[in-house]
This record gives C-alpha cells, structure tokens and sequence, in this order.
C-alpha cells in the first residue's frame, strides 16, 4: 500500500470584510475602515451603514485611517480555544479619532505593556481554521518610545 502526502495550501484570509484595507506593497502600512457621520461628526468601527447616534441613513461617509491609538485596557490569555495560538494578549486600544477597539496585539513578547502606551494598527493571524487557512484580522502593535 502506498502511502498519499497531501499538502494544504495555506492561504490568508481576512476574518470579515471591510474591516481594514491589505496594502499591496509590504512596505505600506494596512488601513482600518471607519465610518463618520456628516451630521454629529461621530465616527464608528467597524464601518456602518447607519449612524448609530443620530439613527438616520445615508450620512455616513467611510474613512481609511492609520490607526494610531494607546492602549487603555489588556489581559493576558492564558488557554484559548482550538486555533489559535497562546498566550495572547487582548487588548482595548482608543483610536486617535476617537472610537475605541478591542482586538490582540502583534509583537508584544518582552515588552512591559502600560496604560496609554501607543500603539499601531497592523495586521495578523488571528487563528487557523481546519483547512489550514489564516484568519487574518486586525492588530495592534506596542509602540516603542
């Protein structure tokens, strides 16, 4: 009996759309997804479709940003579910437009994380689904001073 090698093809994945823009080139920096209202002036993440403080349609304009922030919130996970590695770290990270996202951080081994330390958006696996594939989704990244 001979034995068959199969061999998954890992493709990434983003874990939903617009959420955030992939840059081509890897030297570019990837974008998140905002809404902002022409209204009251909030803006909102994920993107919507209505503005959720005013309630009226069609007075949401969608905006590209960097994604600069600081942590204001973090716990270590210790145990996580099938897929995804561990330990990571989730983290509250306040938008310097405003909004405020809860997502792990990328590269944070060795680093003492602080309150209002900033941070980076990128992006990263966020987990590997049964095919082999990464889930790929927002991140963000402990800015050095």
């Amino acid at each position: 009996m001979s034995e068959e090698k199969t061999t998954k093809i890992q493709r990434e994945i983003p874990i939903r759309g617009n959420l955030f823009i992939q840059p081509s080139d890897p030297k570019d920096l990837p974008k998140l997804i905002l809404s902002r209202c022409r209204e009251c002036r909030g803006i909102f993440y994920p993107k919507e479709e209505m503005c959720p403080t005013c309630i009226r349609e069609g007075t949401l304009d969608t905006i590209a940003v960097d994604g600069k922030g600081k942590l204001v919130a973090f716990t270590k996970v210790w145990r996580s579910p099938p897929g995804f590695d561990h330990p990571y770290v989730m983290a509250s990270v306040e938008l310097d437009e405003g909004p405020v996202i809860i997502a792990q951080l990328h590269d944070w081994q060795g680093i003492d994380l602080k309150i209002n330390m900033p941070v980076q958006f990128v992006t990263g696996k966020i987990k590997q689904d049964l095919e082999g594939n990464v889930i790929i989704g927002p991140k963000f990244k402990p800015l050095l001073k």
